[in-house]
């Protein structure tokens, strides 16, 4: 069902779920002036912009900017922001998680690196995933039933880059090949509901805490205090999918309050802990 219904002409968010196919996650929205905080995703990103364009930079002072017909891939733990240029923005997006996206290219003998470039313009490929991502939207039964309808899918998606050269470079973030940062990381999931400073990131990865700081965010592109927000944020949407009520989320997950936990909800996923708990339903 339909995480959020069309509140206007102008703006809007929609959010949908299904989970034999892998847990795959949609969001259809269009939005104005809702700025997304910089955060990142532990799963693949495939979005396509229906109309208007959008800047995902995470970083002041830059751009990268899609714009009308222009689909676009992003692997997991990317840090990325989002806001429209212009006047608006509508778009789709599915959220894949990294198993069973790279289960897909596989099978069309794609190589995944290929799809983390820029893309060529393809209005019939954003078509066909704004038609698949409304689907899952509005009918999540009949993907669930047959995963034909996502084969088919990536079929239309991944069948022009058959065959194309072979990157060896890891899709790994640099923080995993260093020990002191990876030790730091696991720390923080480890203990993500916990207030986790910078003198316990120093202590478990034998680093100064300034130097913690700026490594792990050149590593990672979020600031120690920042992943460990959107790692909140990230868990709560978990438990809102295992049937958790969205009050006792927040508490489990660190947050003041309800509104407190709503409000970094949506600058993060673009829609809220209710329309994300209706989904599964």
């Amino acid at each position: 069902m339909a995480g959020n219904k069309r509140r206007s002409a102008t703006e809007f968010a929609q959010y949908g779920r299904v989970d034999r196919i892998g847990a795959i996650e949609a969001l259809h929205a269009r939005f104005e002036d809702h700025r997304f905080a910089v955060h990142a995703h532990d799963t693949w990103l495939i979005g396509a912009v229906v109309a208007g364009a959008k800047d995902i930079s995470a970083k002041k002072g830059s751009q990268r900017v899609f714009a009308e017909n222009q689909v676009y891939c992003m692997p997991p733990d990317s840090p990325h922001a989002g806001k429209a240029v212009g006047e608006m923005c509508e778009y789709v997006m599915l959220y894949v998680p990294d198993e069973a996206w790279r289960q897909q290219c596989e099978a069309f003998d794609v190589d995944i690196h290929q799809l983390t470039r820029d893309l060529p313009d393809d209005a019939q490929q954003v078509r066909m995933t704004q038609a698949f991502v409304d689907q899952i939207i509005v009918s999540p039964e009949t993907v669930d039933v047959w995963s034909g309808e996502w084969t088919l899918f990536c079929e239309s998606l991944l069948s022009k880059y058959r065959a194309t050269p072979r990157s060896k470079a890891p899709l790994t973030s640099p923080g995993h090949t260093d020990p002191g940062l990876h030790r730091a990381y696991e720390f923080m999931h480890e203990f993500w509901n916990r207030n986790v400073s910078l003198d316990d990131l120093s202590r478990v990865s034998s680093m100064s805490a300034s130097d913690v700081c700026r490594r792990f965010a050149s590593a990672y592109g979020l600031t120690p205090h920042r992943y460990q927000l959107v790692l909140r944020v990230t868990k709560g949407k978990s438990r809102l999918l295992a049937g958790s009520d969205i009050a006792d989320v927040a508490a489990e997950t660190g947050f003041a309050d309800q509104s407190h936990f709503g409000r970094h909800f949506k600058s993060i996923f673009g829609v809220t802990p209710g329309a994300v708990a209706r989904a599964r339903q």
